[in-house]
């Protein structure tokens, strides 16, 4: 990985290019060794982030590998996984890297394109000043109303990371933070607070996968892609979704629907689900949505996650270990890279790499992002 943080000289390729030298000396491989490349980027860098790969390559030394871009919003980085892991278990390659790298604006994520009174992102935005955190304020007041969350409980998933990040030498913020330090955060998009919604920031992450065969030459110890999972939103779902204006007043088709199809796909295709996790890596923009992806996931019924957060249980001793990293909270979201950091986490945690925050006995782990107008992707590991 490059560091999260903000950095005005550099450019998502530094960033990109330093990620690639770093896994390419973990895994012991040379540049030249990499038969393929999927790579991601957010639109802030217009054409050159749209053709990341190829500006990167340019970079690192072109050698007439095949080279797909993506962009899927906040799900980018683990839709390059996805795409990098069907590229070699399709039999295409047997070594393709995936990479994540984004230069975030400064502040609320803003406006892409221009402002066209037309679009539906000028109109929440400029018109009527929703941002991000005002979509998820909206759904977190809905959940105190229909579970009884307090303050207190969102307040506690904070800390709950910050636990985590201060044993974390990569976290951007290292702090252990009280309830009460929370509590007294200024008020950003009432009830969240501004301790309780992550920063925007800069980072990149790259991963190097390969088939099995190929695998023993660098590794005793190689872990195991398991399954992956792409989703798309339902018809009906509840949720104020990013990007849209209204939601469906009632339906029982899940929220974050999204992110419930990418997970279910994963354990789908692993076979493993979600009792049988050891720790995930869930993306907590805010605090709700530390709370509600706890049950998107399954990994408890409606209502129950505030109980398991309180109880302990997603502690790093706990039932579930919940954000080992530190999450977004401790790292700040670098959009189109945030999905590939939580998979640095989850495969450093089955390695038994991870120091004083190591889950011990991690066997099997799980990493799920999700992005706007209803995308998620999801990757489960094992050892």
């Amino acid at each position: 990985m490059h560091p999260w943080g903000k950095f005005p000289r550099k450019s998502f390729v530094d960033l990109g290019v330093e990620a690639i030298i770093n896994a390419l000396n973990d895994a012991g491989m040379q540049w030249t060794d990499i038969q393929a490349m999927v790579s991601g980027c957010f639109i802030w860098d217009g054409v050159g982030g749209l053709l990341s790969g190829h500006s990167i390559a340019a970079v690192m030394g072109e050698t007439g590998i095949p080279i797909t871009n993506v962009f899927n919003v906040c799900a980018t980085a683990t839709s390059t996984f996805r795409a990098a892991y069907q590229t070699v278990a399709s039999g295409e390659q047997d070594i393709c890297l995936a990479l994540g790298t984004d230069i975030s604006p400064a502040g609320f994520l803003p406006i892409v394109g221009g402002e066209n009174p037309e679009d539906c992102d000028y109109l929440r935005w400029k018109m009527l000043g929703i941002t991000n955190p005002g979509y998820w304020a909206l759904e977190c007041r809905q959940r105190m109303e229909r579970y009884g969350t307090t303050e207190v409980d969102l307040a506690r998933a904070k800390v709950a990371c910050s636990k985590n990040g201060a044993l974390n030498p990569n976290a951007l913020y290292r702090k252990v933070y009280t309830v009460d330090e929370v509590l007294n955060s200024p008020m950003v998009a009432d009830p969240l607070r501004l301790l309780m919604i992550c920063a925007t920031r800069d980072g990149a992450v790259a991963t190097i996968l390969c088939s099995a065969e190929i695998a023993k030459r660098f590794t005793s110890k190689p872990v195991m892609i398991a399954g992956v999972g792409l989703g798309s939103a339902l018809y009906g779902d509840p949720t104020a979704r990013l990007g849209l204006l209204a939601a469906p007043p009632k339906t029982d088709v899940p929220m974050l629907s999204e992110s419930y199809m990418s997970s279910q796909m994963a354990y789908r295709t692993s076979g493993i689900g979600p009792e049988e996790m050891d720790l995930v890596e869930l993306p907590d923009n805010s605090s709700w949505h530390y709370l509600q992806y706890l049950e998107t996931l399954g990994f408890c019924g409606p209502g129950e996650a505030e109980q398991l957060l309180a109880s302990g249980e997603t502690e790093l001793a706990g039932k579930i270990p919940v954000n080992p990293s530190g999450g977004m909270a401790c790292f700040g979201e670098a959009v189109s890279a945030q999905g590939l950091l939580q998979i640095h986490e989850v495969v450093k945690q089955l390695r038994g790499e991870c120091g004083e925050r190591q889950v011990q006995g991690a066997k099997v782990g799980m990493a799920q992002t999700y992005g706007m107008l209803g995308n998620s992707a999801a990757a489960v590991f094992k050892v």
